[in-house]
């Protein structure tokens, strides 16, 4: 039992020092910049006990506060004992080097913008390592679902009495049924746990009054035979399936077009304020100047917004509570945060403000080659889910033209009409969750997921056209 305990334990603080680590970066941005207006190490702990945009960061500011407060300790000498205190080795190394800064009266500006150019280096490396390792998780995808494929043209031939006459114990198709969308969901959740990229999802509920009517019907419409024809019945889940992901669709990509214009407006905005600084304007009204432009795309409204509620004299506080609500964005948020804490403690001086502009540039142009970067895996995915799909069918379809030519075994045609008429289901199934599945990987939400679930279905619909309506035939080639 201890060793069990320790091992939750240390598997807790592993994951404490992970999440210390990713918002690293910004604490130690604003740390420079509150720094850099003259603001003075405990009043910096109590601005950022209150930044939620740090939760981790935030929590470990509490504890410092904490000991300070009721302790009656000096607040260099609890940073000193954050080695010992705090779940991360990086946060505990940066503020030993801080104190000892302070104390030998070394330039201490001089070490954090160091720091800072260090540490944000770092977090492009692991955004590029990330990449890599969704890369790796996307590559990885495909190949299970080949050897899936492969495990069933084997199991098909083997398990069976014939080549179609399917053993009773065991059905092969449940490999594809049942298994494959199983897979698609099961790297979802992996993608989830592995994606460094975390976007606002749809509610589930409201997803659901969208898919479970349509698809519901399909299911019962399918499954008690009710069409006249079975050739119909994948263009009648197919069409659900493309019709039930467009509502998604449509408000996941008004919310991401929101975000994306956000990411690019931010730099462009505090890089204004900037050089408007330049000029000796007050902080306040280079904000305004900046703002009121109207060149940042879906992102004017929130921009104008900041501009009027500054000119109505609304506390910078409740600015930021009013952009929070209005778009979801770390990069967007952590920058105009970053910005209102340093011109309410006034720290507006060119310098900082400079600095913050470099610092949103650096952000945005991590994001955007994050972006570029997972863009190819993208269309291999497109390429390797269509063609194993493809495949899938053409296989399904051999094996029904086989039965037929074998009049010794007596197959009655109308079952092989019916084992037939499962793959186009399965196949459609399988593309549909593999679009949630991309999705999740290059947009960072798998509500980001149905645009591409809607393209794969499209694709495999006309596979599945050109397969049952023999336009290509596998076995007149041979």
């Amino acid at each position: 039992m201890l060793s069990l305990s320790k091992v939750k334990t240390t598997t807790f603080e592993k994951k404490q020092e992970k999440k210390i680590n990713e918002e690293l970066p910004y604490f130690i941005t604003l740390l420079t910049l509150l720094s850099s207006a003259g603001i003075g190490p405990y009043f910096i702990l109590e601005r950022i006990k209150s930044i939620d945009l740090l939760p981790f960061i935030s929590k470990e500011a509490q504890k410092m506060l904490k000991r300070i407060d009721l302790l009656g300790q000096d607040p260099l000498a609890v940073m000193n004992q954050a080695k010992e205190h705090s779940s991360s080795k990086a946060l505990g190394d940066f503020f030993d080097g801080y104190v000892s800064t302070i104390q030998s009266g070394g330039d201490i500006l001089n070490y954090l913008k160091t720091k800072m150019v260090t540490v944000f280096s770092r977090h492009t490396e692991l955004q590029k390592q990330s990449v890599t390792q969704l890369g790796a998780l996307i590559e990885a995808y495909m190949t299970v679902q080949v050897v899936l494929l492969a495990i069933y043209i084997i199991s098909a031939v083997v398990v069976s009495d014939t080549i179609t006459n399917y053993s009773e114990s065991f059905d092969p198709d449940l490999i594809l049924l049942v298994i494959s969308p199983a897979i698609s969901f099961l790297f979802i959740f992996i993608a989830n746990k592995s994606s460094t990229i975390n976007l606002p999802e749809i509610p589930i509920k409201k997803i659901m009054t969208f898919i479970v009517p349509g698809v519901t019907a399909s299911g019962v419409l399918i499954g008690l035979s009710i069409l006249p024809d079975s050739r119909i019945e994948p263009y009648v889940l197919g069409i659900i399936l493309i019709v039930s992901s467009i509502w998604p669709t449509l408000h996941f990509k008004k919310l991401y077009s929101k975000i994306i214009a956000g990411e690019v407006a931010t730099p462009q905005i505090l890089r204004t304020i900037t050089e408007a600084r330049k000029t000796g304007m007050s902080p306040e009204s280079c904000v305004i100047h900046a703002c009121k432009r109207k060149d940042y795309g879906l992102f004017n409204n929130m921009a104008n917004g900041i501009a009027n509620k500054i000119e109505w004299g609304v506390e910078f506080k409740n600015i930021f509570s009013d952009l929070k609500k209005e778009i979801s964005n770390f990069n967007v948020l952590i920058s105009f945060k970053i910005l209102f804490e340093l011109i309410s403690s006034g720290g507006g001086n060119t310098q900082t403000l400079d600095s913050l502009a470099e610092t949103s540039e650096k952000m945005y142009e991590t994001q955007k080659n994050k972006r570029s970067l997972l863009k190819p895996y993208l269309y291999v995915g497109f390429i390797l889910i269509g063609t194993t799909a493809f495949t899938t069918l053409l296989v399904a379809d051999s094996f029904g033209s086989i039965a037929e030519k074998q009049d010794e075994l007596s197959i009655n045609p109308q079952d092989i009409t019916i084992g037939l008429g499962f793959f186009p289901i399965i196949v459609l199934l399988q593309s549909w969750s593999a679009g949630l599945f991309l999705g999740k990987v290059i947009t960072g939400a798998y509500s980001g997921g149905f645009q591409y679930s809607i393209i794969l279905v499209i694709i495999s619909l006309i596979g599945i056209t050109l397969v049952q309506f023999s336009i290509i035939d596998v076995n007149s080639i041979f």
